[in-house]
């Protein structure tokens, strides 16, 4: 007689989904390799989606396969609690509150809402829930101690907390096997260090043969099969009855998988110099010799209406107020939006504006930036993900003042600053044959014989940009040539 095997449905948001994209090493969420340490015959359901939280999951068609499928005898893992966090009331679930808070007034109960709508849904169908903790965020410093770890600021009337202490809480009062995933993956990190600890991530690409663009929120195909192996271990050691279904030697994936995990078809773009049928295919447009473009690693190609640039060649408004947080000038990869000018490389020149903050964010963080930048290559209203080519920048970005990447290498400048509305900031970069100098009001730096041809050796592109919740007015904007620049 044939013994009915329980299915193990899924539930949760991108940590957890499964993907189909073109990253050089694609994401993979850890649901997608729960199988692997499951005996032969046990199915796995995987509805999580990326971009979900507890709340928003209710309203997809997969909430609803869900609750006509789950029956007596499965299981239902659920692992929510990286959208939880947005400050969006489409996805923000309150981690402070009570499971048994009904009241709404501030912000849905995170407790409540997996108990009512996941625990009791499973309990009603005699299925299984298991409770999994999220995964941290990769930090560069090793530090897990805040938002890496899911531990999360009051901003803007949206209550901040620690939604994995939630999540073990609600366990331990209504009785739901918890999976503390944030405490191993947090473990694993701090064991290895951040270096090894980013073999586990997905990267979006890569530049001169070097992966770049990580992402350090999401897993690879290795980094997900380890989280899956560490699920096991902590199931194993459990009362769940699902441990009953675990293989009996629970072994973690090999250092050899990450080579297998690479995407066999990623071709490294190839960089090809502005030109006029370029210009012709931009979204937004400017009066000539300014264009406007949305370039590097800003979620692709179709967010690109989500940011903002207009002028009239002497004022500009620049900047992303989109819902999620859009672009970024962060350690590895940069993605903004600008109106940019190209100037010859032999061309010296002077360029000054006056810049004014007309809003912030609340999800504005040390990944928002603005001001004027000169920069070795660019691309039209392209998504490249593993954007990190040299460049001077004259302008805030996560509140240091002027910044510059070299081979690959973001520096910031010493200054702190916080980024207020109403903020005035005068701006300017200037080119003297092998000396560049970049000014924000009394700040200034010098480079001499700064390398902006590695890419783009005929041109040099001077931007206005900004990316990542905020924008901002240029004005009096200036480029004067002053001649041919002399090379020692």
């Amino acid at each position: 007689m044939d013994i009915k095997l329980p299915v193990v449905y899924v539930v949760g948001d991108s940590t957890v989904s499964t993907f189909s994209d073109d990253y050089y090493l694609p994401r993979c969420g850890y649901g997608a390799q729960l199988s692997r340490y499951l005996r032969e015959g046990v199915k796995v359901v995987n509805l999580a989606l990326s971009g979900r939280s507890s709340k928003s999951f209710l309203a997809e068609d997969n909430y609803s396969i869900l609750r006509q499928n789950l029956a007596s005898g499965d299981f239902l893992v659920i692992g929510f609690g990286h959208n939880d966090e947005k400050r969006e009331d489409e996805r923000y679930t309150n981690p402070n509150l009570p499971y048994t808070e009904e009241d709404t007034s501030r912000g849905l109960s995170f407790k409540y809402n997996l108990y009512k709508n996941y625990i009791c849904l499973a309990r009603d169908r005699g299925a299984t829930p298991i409770l999994c903790t999220p995964i941290v965020r990769l930090s560069e410093e090793d530090d897990y101690s805040g938002v890496c770890g899911h531990i999360t600021q009051t901003v803007g009337g949206y209550e901040g907390g620690d939604y994995p202490a939630a999540i073990r809480k609600l366990g331990k009062d209504v009785g739901v096997t918890v999976v503390d995933l944030t405490a191993s993956s947090m473990a694993r990190y701090l064991r290895l260090g951040h270096q090894k600890a980013a073999l586990f991530h997905g990267w979006a690409g890569t530049s001169n043969g070097v992966p770049a663009g990580l992402d350090g929120t999401h897993l690879n195909a290795y980094g997900a099969a380890y989280t899956a192996y560490e699920w096991a271990v902590a199931l194993s050691l459990s009362d769940n009855p699902l441990k009953n279904y675990l293989l009996p030697d629970l072994l973690p994936p090999e250092e050899g998988e990450l080579k297998a995990a690479v995407n066999p078809d990623y071709r490294e773009p190839q960089y090809a110099p502005f030109n006029a049928d370029m210009a012709q295919k931009l979204h937004f447009k400017l009066p000539t010799p300014w264009y406007a473009t949305v370039m590097g690693d800003f979620g692709g190609g179709e967010h690109i209406k989500e940011f903002v640039v207009g002028g009239d060649g002497s004022s500009f408004t620049v900047g992303n107020a989109s819902v999620v947080p859009r672009g970024k000038i962060s350690a590895r990869t940069d993605g903004f939006a600008a109106a940019f000018i190209v100037i010859p490389s032999n061309q010296n020149f002077t360029a000054s504006a006056g810049c004014e903050v007309l809003s912030v964010g609340d999800d504005a963080d040390g990944q928002t930036a603005f001001g004027m930048m000169l920069r070795d290559d660019i691309y039209a209203d392209q998504f490249v993900p593993a954007l990190n080519s040299n460049y001077i920048a004259a302008g805030i970005a996560g509140g240091n003042g002027i910044a510059f990447r070299k081979g690959g290498k973001l520096t910031k400048g010493p200054e702190g600053r916080s980024i207020a509305a109403g903020q005035r900031f005068k701006l300017s970069i200037e080119r003297v044959n092998q000396q560049l100098r970049a000014k924000v009001d009394g700040l200034s730096k010098v480079w001499y014989d700064f390398d902006l041809a590695a890419v783009d050796g005929a041109n040099d592109y001077l931007c206005l940009f900004a990316c990542r919740h905020v924008t901002v007015r240029f004005t009096d904007v200036k480029v004067t040539f002053t001649g041919i620049s002399s090379r020692a």
